[in-house]
C-alpha cells in the first residue's frame, strides 16, 4: 500500500491526529506544511509549526517500505530546515512513523539527543499506537481499516467509526468529510472490495476528486510529493551527478501526474540513463518546448 500520502493529507487536514497518535499534548495548536528549499529544491513532506513563538517543532516522516537510509535522510531533512532559517530557535523532534515494523532498519550512529537526553529522531510503529488508543480517539477511527483483517470487519463497523469520527467536536463540516475520505481511501487500498465512489455513496460523501478543494490545492500537493519521491528513487537507484538530476528534475516538471505515478512503477525496469529520457521523451507534451536532455556527468 503506498498510503504516505493519505497520512499527510490527514496530518494536514487535521494536525490534531497527529499529536493524539503519539500521545504528545501540544502546548498549542499546530499547521502541518510541506515545504520546498528553494536553494536546494529538496521537500521536507511533513513540518508541523507551532501557532506559539516557543513551542517545539515536530517533523514527520511516513514510511511505507523498508529504507536503509530514513534516518539520514530524516537527519538531513531537519538539518536543511534549519540551515535556511539560521535565527529560529525552537526544540524540535523529527519522528518516523513506520507502517511495518519490519521495515525498520534501526538507527546505526543516526542518534541525536537533546540536552535531557531525549531522541530527537524518535522511530514509532503504527499498528502499536493503534493499539494503545481509546476507541472514541479520532485518529483511531480514520485509520481503523489498517488495523482490521477482512472486508466482512469493515462492512460491520463502518457506520460505528463514521458516528465516532462526527461526534469529535470542534470539526468543521469541510474538516469532517476530508477526514472520511482519508479513510475511504485506506479502504479502498488495503482491501480492493469497495469502489471509491461506492464507499463515498454509503458514507454520503462526495468523491473527493470531485471536489474544489482536490482539483485546485490536494492534486496540486500530491504532484509535487509524487515528484519529490520519484527524484529521490531515481537518485538513488542511478546515483547520478546532481547536474544530471537538476536536468532530470526540470524534464519530469513537464509530465503529468499519471507519468509521474507510471514511472514510479517503472524505474526498476529501467536500466540506463537513454532508457529513462526515452521514456520521458514519449510522453513529453509535443506542442511545448522540451527541457535539455540529461546526460551522463
Amino acid at each position: 500500500m503506498r498510503t504516505d500520502p493519505v497520512f499527510y493529507e490527514l496530518f494536514q487536514t487535521a494536525p490534531q491526529t497527529f499529536f493524539e497518535l503519539l500521545q504528545i499534548t501540544p502546548l498549542c495548536p499546530y499547521r502541518f506544511e510541506s515545504i520546498t528549499v528553494k536553494t536546494t529544491e529538496k521537500r521536507i513532506d511533513g513540518v508541523l509549526k507551532p501557532t506559539q513563538a516557543d513551542a517545539p517543532i515536530y517533523f514527520a516522516e511516513v514510511q511505507a517500505s523498508s529504507d536503509k537510509a530514513m534516518y539520514w535522510r530524516t537527519a538531513r531533512e531537519v538539518a536543511t530546515y534549519f540551515e535556511a532559517r539560521p535565527t529560529i530557535k525552537n526544540e524540535w523532534q523529527a519522528v518516523v512513523i513506520w507502517l511495518n515494523q519490519e521495515h525498520d532498519p534501526g538507527y546505526g550512529t543516526t542518534h541525536i539527543n537533546d540536552k535531557d537526553g531525549q531522541a530527537r529522531i524518535r522511530a514509532v510503529y503504527l499498528i502499536d499506537l493503534l493499539e494503545k488508543l481509546p476507541d472514541n480517539s479520532l485518529v483511531l477511527n480514520i485509520l481503523r481499516p489498517l488495523i482490521v483483517d477482512n472486508e466482512q470487519e469493515v462492512r460491520q463497523n463502518i457506520l460505528t467509526w463514521v458516528e465516532r469520527i462526527r461526534a469529535t467536536p470542534n470539526l468543521s463540516p469541510e474538516t469532517e468529510q476530508r477526514l472520511l475520505m482519508v479513510m475511504a481511501q485506506l479502504i479502498e487500498e488495503k482491501f480492493k472490495i469497495l469502489s471509491y465512489k461506492e464507499l463515498c455513496k454509503m458514507l454520503k460523501l462526495t468523491p473527493f476528486k470531485e471536489t474544489e478543494s482536490y482539483k485546485e490545492a490536494f492534486q496540486e500537493d500530491l504532484q509535487s510529493y509524487t515528484l519529490d519521491k520519484l527524484i529521490k528513487q531515481i537518485k538513488r537507484k542511478f546515483k547520478f551527478a546532481e547536474s544530471t538530476m537538476n536536468r532530470l528534475g526540470a524534464r519530469l516538471r513537464q509530465l503529468t501526474f499519471k507519468d509521474l505515478e507510471d514511472l514510479f512503477e517503472s524505474i526498476f525496469d529501467l536500466t540506463t540513463l537513454r532508457e529513462l529520457n526515452a521514456w520521458i521523451n514519449a510522453r513529453l507534451p509535443p506542442d511545448q518546448p522540451q527541457p535539455q536532455e540529461a546526460t551522463p556527468m
